[in-house]
């Protein structure tokens, strides 16, 4: 068993044998910590968004443009002179193990960079089950890494399949300084079961749940260009993910008066349909998943006024108010639960810890981080304007994740 302090992890064979390595070597890995946003891991991504967009195959997958869009170099060159301006000197902590979602398959890519830029080498354990998106990125950083320039991140990073199997959690907990952790509050509990060293750090995502809020006086004065551009950032934020992705809104709040939100609905709701229609076919099984759970609400949700399909694109679930445990209300494919408030205030008090990402439309930031301070929330990380719900950075539930996975070098 190596020993924290090594400078390379050397992987047991009867580890080795368990593990199926995409990128990196089996045998053994680094540990030694880079200082944050490091120019070669830095270029390494910037190569790797290029590489990615010029892929003939990209146009089909919107969440690799996503990542690839995001790792570009002015925006890592941006996030490195906001480091820089904090006049810090930061270096990684050195090896970080990362449990990598199966519901939003492009997440390991960020969890990746992430770990990259804040000065670490890297082990990720991928999702079982394998996807385009995976593919197509896993390929694209294992050719990078055979060109001359990154021969010195070869040994930075490991991506790895393996059944759940607790040995080989053990292993990579127990030579880690730090672990990320995706998948929901199942996956942290478990991997807060299994010891890991007492200087390591967590970055921890557990379940989360979403919702947006809507001024209808703004979707009524929008020309038809506006309409559609709306229609667009909501189709982004509901259909993309299918609205697994944690911060997929959920719910949405009207806020306002009830004959101006009726009027909104009547404009917004056709024209999403419409825009829809062309882009997004349900698989069969979420069709009949998506009506079943309808059903269900329909039979036990008292505050359900109406449900109103618009085929099987978009299902609507009408409350009279919101309930207190509204966080375990949720859709998938389309399904929104709607709500008309007169202030943004009235949704605080089912706002707990649960809450995540407040996407909003034709409301201030003023008028939204007010209400965020002034009803001292435990929850909601997140305020983004509609279209940005999936919109991953650095700063991400509540975590500054660079500066969680590094540390200052306090030198006086």
């Amino acid at each position: 068993m190596p020993k924290q302090g090594d400078a390379v992890i050397r992987i047991p064979a009867k580890i080795q044998l368990k593990m199926a390595v995409l990128v990196g070597r089996s045998d053994f890995v680094s540990n030694a910590p880079a200082p944050v946003f490091d120019g070669a891991r830095i270029d390494f991504l910037a190569d790797l968004s290029r590489d990615l967009l010029g892929h003939p195959e990209v146009r089909r997958l919107p969440d690799v443009v996503s990542f690839a869009y995001w790792c570009r170099r002015a925006n890592l060159n941006r996030l490195a002179d906001q480091n820089r301006a904090r006049g810090e000197t930061r270096l990684g902590l050195g090896l970080s193990f990362h449990i990598c979602p199966s519901n939003v398959p492009v997440n390991f890519a960020f969890s990746l960079a992430f770990g990259l830029l804040a000065g670490n080498v890297s082990i990720l354990r991928l999702p079982s089950k394998a996807s385009e998106t995976a593919d197509l990125i896993v390929r694209s950083v294992a050719a990078l890494l055979k060109r001359e320039q990154y021969a010195s991140l070869a040994d930075c990073m490991l991506l790895t399949r393996f059944e759940r199997d607790d040995a080989i959690t053990r292993f990579w907990l127990s030579v880690a300084d730090a672990r990320v952790v995706w998948g929901g509050d199942q996956t942290v509990q478990h991997m807060r079961s299994l010891p890991c060293p007492p200087r390591s750090r967590e970055v921890a995502f557990a379940d989360r749940y979403s919702l947006c809020a809507i001024a209808p006086e703004a979707v009524l004065e929008l020309d038809e260009a506006g309409l559609r551009a709306l229609c667009n950032d909501l189709y982004n934020d509901l259909y993309l993910m299918d609205q697994a992705a944690c911060s997929s809104p959920q719910l949405l709040a009207w806020i306002g008066d009830a004959s101006v939100v009726e009027a909104a609905k009547a404009r917004l709701w056709p024209a999403l349909v419409d825009h829809v229609n062309p882009r997004y076919t349900p698989e069969p099984v979420r069709v009949m998943d998506k009506y079943v759970e309808a059903c269900l609400q329909a039979l036990g949700n008292e505050q359900i006024v109406s449900i109103e399909r618009h085929g099987n694109l978009l299902y609507r679930i009408e409350q009279s108010a919101l309930a207190t445990h509204q966080h375990v209300r949720r859709g998938y494919g389309g399904t929104i639960h709607e709500v008309t408030l007169t202030s943004l205030s009235e949704l605080a008090p089912i706002v707990n810890e649960r809450y995540q990402t407040l996407t909003y439309f034709g409301l201030e930031q003023v008028q939204l981080r007010d209400f965020v301070v002034s009803q001292r929330l435990r929850g909601i990380d997140r305020l983004v304007p509609v279209g940005r719900a999936l919109n991953m950075d650095i700063v991400w539930d509540g975590f500054d994740i660079v500066g969680s996975l590094s540390r200052v070098i306090d030198i006086q």
